[in-house]
């Protein structure tokens, strides 16, 4: 494996400022990441405050055992937590299928990475967390992988339907329905020589598994079991101890914190930033479980607390005893989750994909409501992997990788054949059909002076007749196309594998398709791979 870095653009604006250094950083984030001195200023920050650090190292160990028993490297990352000049690298994601998509795995490495990196540099300890967002209830998010199928991307689903909007950290899986899904996903990959040990390994942990979550973190930990990365799930029941004293807070400031994410939200539209988070007009950016599905909490007309639909009409003492009994019920959305997350860990860096810097850049103002600075917002390590024919295939096609990245293959593919088009049959039957349409519209008026109820036949007469030159157009393009069929096929190919359906890489393939196909180690040959995070795109050369 090697790396070669490239500038690309974004399609999102803000990022492209962010990475071109010509953003505002101050009016969106607490502080400036491509500053030299960020991470000691921030760690000074820190020190400032205080953590539950003994409470939280404890529910971490106890945690963690359940997936990583007896892991050494992990147990003395959480135990350095305990340390108060400790900080985390932290990121997070949805439990999906097999992990997910590849931008999962990056997530992951950005963190590792980046832990180590100022671990050295800081010369204090630095632990590389990451938090699933097993509270989370949108099943249809995580519940697939995409396959190839016919050379076209396709969503394969697990066959569970989920009617509650449970937390997906609830939600039981199904081994013999997951089983049967697995192999159809290798299938599609095709046998290697790894495919067998990879299902082996795969079904060991599907059976220790109860629930999606669990399935997905299983995977995780043996998949970086050498790295000392610590989990930590949004959705289980047993953190809401910790969390409860800042549920209250949030509770007591929601709607100052309501009203901060509207005004930096104005902040951005003024700089012709367009924000991503959407919010009801009353939401207190809670959600609040009823019968084991969860619901947005909002303010009521009345002053109280409450679900609309279901009648739910909650005071603010009556909402506070409950969370004093039963702090379970309580979860976060997108906005709340982040300053949770800022209340539990000493956070060195909060690790970011380029939609969460920018939902991220629409917090700032919401932060300093409750009295909190943001932690740096470093983007992830944007990665593209490039596979030997796929390279074989660029280079006999001579198009760039960054027009594939930027824009796909359809240009370069027009291009291609008019290169090896010795007629352009485009206007000679455009010319064609103006003369051939002279003509007939002639043969129209004479016709119709011995008949005029012939009319209608003679105009669709006149439609056919441009039809069929239509067919033959295309039927010459055809076959110029099946002429060219092993060259524009390398085109294709190129596409599908690095920018399918017009998407990113990361966001459709799945990592089980590399580990299948260039064996288990494939994940820690990338891990160990040399980075920096300077804002360009990886090609990491397979």
């Amino acid at each position: 494996m090697e790396i070669v870095e490239l500038s690309l653009r974004s399609s999102n604006q803000f990022m492209n400022d962010f990475n071109q250094k010509t953003l505002e950083s101050d009016l969106f984030f607490d502080y400036d990441v491509q500053s030299s001195g960020v991470y000691k200023s921030r760690v000074a920050d820190i020190n400032k405050r205080t953590f539950q650090r003994e409470k939280l190292a404890s529910y971490l160990e106890s945690y963690n055992e359940k997936f990583s028993p007896n892991n050494q490297r992990v147990l003395k990352n959480i135990d350095s937590l305990r340390r108060q000049d400790s900080v985390v690298v932290i990121s997070g994601q949805q439990a999906g299928l097999l992990t997910g998509p590849l931008y999962t795995i990056h997530k992951i490495i950005s963190v590792l990475v980046l832990a180590k990196e100022q671990e050295e540099k800081l010369g204090i300890p630095v632990i590389p967390i990451f938090w699933i967002a097993g509270e989370d209830h949108d099943f249809a998010e995580i519940n697939h992988v995409y396959i190839n199928k016919h050379t076209i991307p396709k969503k394969h689903a697990i066959k569970d339907t989920q009617l509650k909007k449970k937390s997906v950290a609830q939600l039981e899986i199904d081994e013999h329905k997951t089983v049967e899904w697995m192999e159809k996903v290798f299938e599609s990959y095709g046998e290697t020589q790894f495919t067998n040990s990879l299902l082996v390994n795969l079904k060991k942990s599907l059976k220790k598994s109860k629930t999606y979550v669990e399935f997905f973190e299983n995977i995780i930990m043996e998949m970086f079991q050498k790295e000392g990365l610590v989990l930590i799930n949004s959705g289980d029941p047993t953190l809401r101890d910790l969390e409860k004293e800042y549920f209250l807070q949030l509770i007591d400031n929601n709607e100052a914190i309501h009203d901060a994410v509207r005004a930096q939200q104005q902040r951005m539209k003024d700089k012709a930033y367009t924000p991503i988070i959407e919010m009801g007009i009353n939401s207190t950016n809670i959600f609040y479980q009823i019968n084991e599905e969860r619901f947005l909490l909002e303010r009521l007309d009345n002053g109280n607390y409450g679900v609309t639909d279901l009648g739910v009409n909650l005071s603010k003492a009556e909402l506070i005893d409950v969370l004093n009994v039963h702090p379970e019920r309580f979860s976060n959305n997108v906005i709340t989750r982040p300053i949770m997350q800022e209340w539990l860990f000493p956070t060195l860096a909060f690790v970011a994909g380029p939609g969460e810097v920018t939902y991220w850049a629409e917090l700032k103002q919401a932060f300093s409501v409750v009295g909190l600075k943001m932690p740096p917002v470093v983007p992830r390590l944007m990665m593209t992997m490039l596979e030997r024919s796929v390279d074989r295939n660029i280079q006999e096609t001579r198009v760039t990788i960054e027009e594939v990245l930027e824009h796909g293959v359809a240009n370069a593919m027009d291009s291609f054949m008019q290169s090896v088009t010795p007629v352009d049959m485009n206007p000679l039957v455009n010319d064609a059909k103006k003369e051939i349409d002279r003509i007939h519209q002639a043969l129209i008026a004479s016709a119709l002076q011995i008949d005029k109820s012939l009319e209608p036949m003679l105009r669709k007469n006149g439609v056919f007749i441009q039809e069929n030159l239509d067919f033959l157009l295309k039927a010459v393009e055809k076959r110029q196309k099946d002429q060219h069929e092993v060259q524009l096929s390398k085109f294709r190919k190129i596409e599908l594998s690095l920018l399918p359906s017009l998407q990113p890489q990361e966001r459709i393939w799945n990592v089980f398709y590399y580990l299948n196909k260039y064996g288990p180690n494939f994940v820690n040959d990338l891990l160990n791979l040399s980075y920096s995070f300077n804002e360009k795109h990886k090609i990491v050369k397979l």
